[in-house]
């Protein structure tokens, strides 16, 4: 009677045992079903980017024209020598050295005014958002593209020509030799697209001055005929607080006779952080939207499985402080002019100097 009751007993233990594992069973597959679900819904959205060889993509061009002419008479042939001299001695000075640190990546966003397939355009903005997870900060360092430099295996001119000459691949290489910075990667957008983007999040909250105005409408006009609008379709009325729509926020970014490029890149980085902002306060729904208009006009040289490790960690990104940078730093440059060209002469040192303490908190 003993050895039946210890054998139900047995039996009973091992029917509970069964049943545990067939519920660990139950919850393996289910995690695992649903992070093969996250992963096929994570590579759906990163198909969507456009992976491109910048190299292939963008072949090397004989040469640019010299764009933004001024009226002005060039500066004296020894201003401009001087400055050439600056340019040679700082890419002869530790032309290896180039900033880099395994907790910190480089992304440079490139915004483009390519107005066609056939028209490369410039780099009408050069903003290098630096992820730091030593210090949790992301920082956007705007490239101010009237800066004189040198194009390796090209000319002294303004740095927005590099991308005109070789695309992002050349765009690269030059501030990498003229500023020292390691870039990982880079984001390509065309301006144009980027109205979409703005839409998508609802608008950009902007505070519009009175003399921004009449610039803002002017850049108007052109970038309706490009969307398909009338020509004074959506003008702003009105200085103060407001949210401008995509277009707006375009014009808005590119106004540049007003402060000049260092206004304008000031504007841009207004523009993206309070894009960032937005993007904080979206539902999965409308971040999935976003995507859905965002992706498909990116380009870029990173690997889906890179692409993969910012999607994952974006959620950690997002929690950073955001800190804006721009170079030339201030009391660093001065303005000459070459070949009717109002062009930015730096001090390399000062800058090197200044993205190695904001980037890398060194």
């Amino acid at each position: 009677m003993s050895e039946q009751v210890n054998l139900k007993m047995k039996k009973k233990k091992m029917s509970k045992k069964k049943k545990l594992l067939i519920a660990l069973l139950i919850v393996v597959i289910i995690a695992i079903i649903g992070v093969i679900t996250a992963v096929a819904i994570i590579f759906h959205y990163i198909d969507k980017v456009e992976v491109e060889d910048p190299v292939k993509a963008f072949p090397i061009v004989e040469s640019v024209t010299d764009d933004d002419l001024t009226s002005e008479p060039d500066s004296p042939p020894e201003v401009i020598e001087k400055a050439e001299k600056k340019i040679d001695e700082n890419l002869a000075k530790n032309a290896t050295e180039i900033m880099s640190d395994d907790n910190v990546v480089n992304v440079l966003l490139i915004g483009t005014d390519s107005r066609g397939n056939d028209d490369r355009g410039r780099s009408d903005s050069m903003i290098l958002v630096s992820i730091n997870k030593n210090t949790k900060k992301v920082i956007m360092t705007s490239f101010l593209r009237d800066i004189y430099c040198y194009i390796p295996d090209i000319e002294y001119t303004r740095l927005n020509h590099s991308y005109a000459y070789g695309g992002p691949d050349l765009l690269i290489k030059t501030l990498e030799a003229n500023f020292k910075v390691r870039i990982d990667r880079y984001v390509r957008v065309n301006f144009y697209s980027f109205c979409d983007v703005v839409d998508q999040v609802g608008g950009v909250d902007i505070d519009v001055t009175e003399e921004e105005i009449p610039y803002l409408n002017t850049g108007m006009s052109e970038i309706n005929a490009l969307k398909g609008y009338d020509a004074d379709d959506s003008l702003v009325t009105h200085s103060g607080m407001q949210t401008l729509n995509g277009r707006q926020a375009l014009s808005y970014s590119r106004i540049r006779y007003l402060g000049t490029d260092f206004a304008r890149s000031q504007r841009q980085r207004t523009v993206l952080e309070n894009i960032i902002t937005k993007m904080k306060g979206l539902s999965l729904s409308e971040l999935s939207d976003l995507l859905d208009v965002l992706l498909p006009q990116l380009a870029t040289n990173m690997t889906e499985g890179e692409m993969f490790s910012f999607v994952v960690d974006s959620p950690v990104y997002l929690k950073y402080e955001v800190v804006q940078n721009r170079i030339p730093a201030d009391g660093t440059w001065s303005f000459i002019t070459v070949r009717q060209m109002s062009v930015i002469d730096v001090n390399f040192d000062q800058n090197i100097d200044e993205l190695q303490e904001v980037i890398y908190g060194k």
